[in-house]
C-alpha cells in the first residue's frame, strides 16, 4: 500500500504542469537603442526586432525609442493610457482589463517620463498596461511590460506577460513559475510528504 501511494505520488510529479493562461516571458532584458528606431517588440510571439517590421499595421507591436522616452504602438496593440495619449506606469497589482483606458489606436507617447503621478522615473523599472488583437477584428487581449526607460544609454524591456485567454483580465506583475520550477517545487513536496509519513 505504502510503495503504491509513493508510486502514485511520483507519477504526479512527473506529469506536465497544466498550462496557464498567463504568458510569461520570463526575463529578457532586451536593450531599447537610443535611437530613432529603438525597438520593436510584438508580445504575442515575443518576435522583437529594430526596424519597422513589415506587418505594423497588422499585427500587435509596441516600439518605445531613444530609450523608451518616446513610445509608438501599432494599431493592434493599445497601451493604457491618462489623458489623450500618455502611458501610464501601473503600481503592481493594478487590474489590466476592458474597464481600463486605452489609447484609440495607432499612437505614440512622449509625456510619460517624469515624476508626476503615472509617469515613469528614468531608471526605475514600471509597468506599462496593454490591450492587443493578434489580428484585426479579433478579441482582445491583456497584458504588461515591465521596461526600464533610460534617456542618457540604453532602456530595457525587462519582460511582459498576458492572459491567453481573450477578454481575461490580468494584474500588472501578474506572472507564473516556469515549468522547471513547478518540477522542483513537485519534487521538494514530495521529499516532505515522504519525510512526513517515516516521521523524521
Amino acid at each position: 500500500m505504502k510503495s503504491r501511494f509513493i508510486l502514485m505520488l511520483l507519477a504526479a510529479t512527473a506529469m506536465p504542469a497544466v498550462r496557464a493562461a498567463i504568458v510569461y516571458s520570463g526575463v529578457r532584458n532586451i536593450p531599447v537603442p537610443l535611437t530613432i528606431e529603438g525597438e520593436y517588440l510584438r508580445p504575442d510571439t515575443g518576435q522583437s526586432v529594430q526596424t519597422m517590421p513589415d506587418d505594423w499595421e497588422g499585427a500587435p507591436w509596441i516600439n518605445p525609442f531613444f530609450g523608451g522616452v518616446y513610445i509608438g504602438n501599432s494599431p493592434l496593440l493599445r497601451p493604457v493610457i491618462t489623458g489623450t495619449d500618455q502611458i501610464l506606469d501601473l503600481s503592481t497589482g493594478t487590474p489590466v482589463d476592458i474597464a481600463s483606458n486605452f489609447a484609440s489606436g495607432e499612437s505614440g507617447s512622449s509625456t510619460h517620463v517624469g515624476s508626476g503621478p503615472g509617469q515613469f522615473p528614468l531608471g526605475v523599472p514600471g509597468y506599462m498596461g496593454f490591450a492587443f488583437r493578434t489580428a484585426p477584428g479579433g478579441p482582445d487581449y491583456y497584458g504588461w511590460m515591465l521596461m526600464v526607460i533610460n534617456n542618457t544609454g540604453p532602456g530595457t524591456i525587462v519582460s511582459w506577460a498576458y492572459d491567453d485567454t481573450a477578454g481575461a483580465s490580468i494584474k500588472a506583475g501578474d506572472e507564473v513559475p516556469e515549468p522547471r520550477t513547478c518540477a522542483i517545487l513537485g519534487t521538494l513536496g514530495l521529499s516532505a510528504l515522504l519525510r512526513r509519513r517515516r516521521g523524521a
